[in-house]
């Protein structure tokens, strides 16, 4: 039997992804430097989605009259932004926590001051992937086909990361200082993302 498309997430994604949530709060706490506080914003984000998550999970399932979900759609819409920033926060926090580099360009310093030329690209790759992950999203996916959208992503990474590197180390063709060509990787990996993932879904939706 075919799953209805309109039908709601399973409450297994739900508690799956409070739990993670919970578990990043856990490691934020126990892990953090107690000299710095940078942690401090991470706490307050993971917070945040730990609030904001369930109200827009529980939110889209409501069984309202139309013209009342209609009125009150613009807190659907600050629910979907503010967890599309905290979904950004909490990459940025992987990065701080791992101290990942690119290149010899740390990951977190460029998320932190470069987020405003990120932004645009993330945003597509939150509302083709995250949110269909996270079960908040206008149209629901199946298990199956959120395991294809996830592994779509896992290959527009790999693709973005080793185009970047050889457009970056071999041909020369990024500019700038290290952070500016590090900025420039990342969004050729963002780019990826999008594209392998949304071709993926129009290819699973055709």
């Amino acid at each position: 039997m075919q799953k209805d498309p309109k039908a709601p997430p399973s409450f297994s994604r739900f508690i799956l992804w409070e739990i993670i949530g919970i578990a990043g709060l856990m490691h934020i706490l126990q892990y953090a430097p107690a000299n710095d506080s940078t942690p401090l914003v991470f706490i307050a984000n993971a917070v945040v989605f730990l609030i904001a998550y369930p109200v827009l999970y529980f939110y889209n399932q409501l069984k309202i009259p139309a013209f009342i979900k209609f009125l009150i759609t613009p807190f659907s819409v600050v629910l979907r932004i503010t967890l599309l920033i905290t979904c950004f926060m909490w990459i940025t926090y992987v990065f701080y926590a791992s101290g990942f580099l690119l290149g010899n360009v740390s990951c977190y310093v460029v998320f932190k001051n470069y987020y405003f030329y990120l932004a645009p690209f993330f945003v597509f790759d939150y509302f083709v992937l995250v949110e269909h992950l996270w079960g908040v999203s206008q149209s629901n996916f199946t298990f199956w086909a959120s395991v294809g959208t996830l592994s779509d992503s896992v290959s527009g990474i790999v693709g973005g990361f080793y185009l970047g590197r050889i457009l970056d180390t071999k041909w020369g063709m990024f500019f700038g200082d290290n952070d500016t060509r590090a900025l420039i990787w990342i969004i050729f990996v963002l780019i990826g993302v999008a594209a392998v993932v949304w071709f993926g879904n129009k290819t699973r939706k055709g």
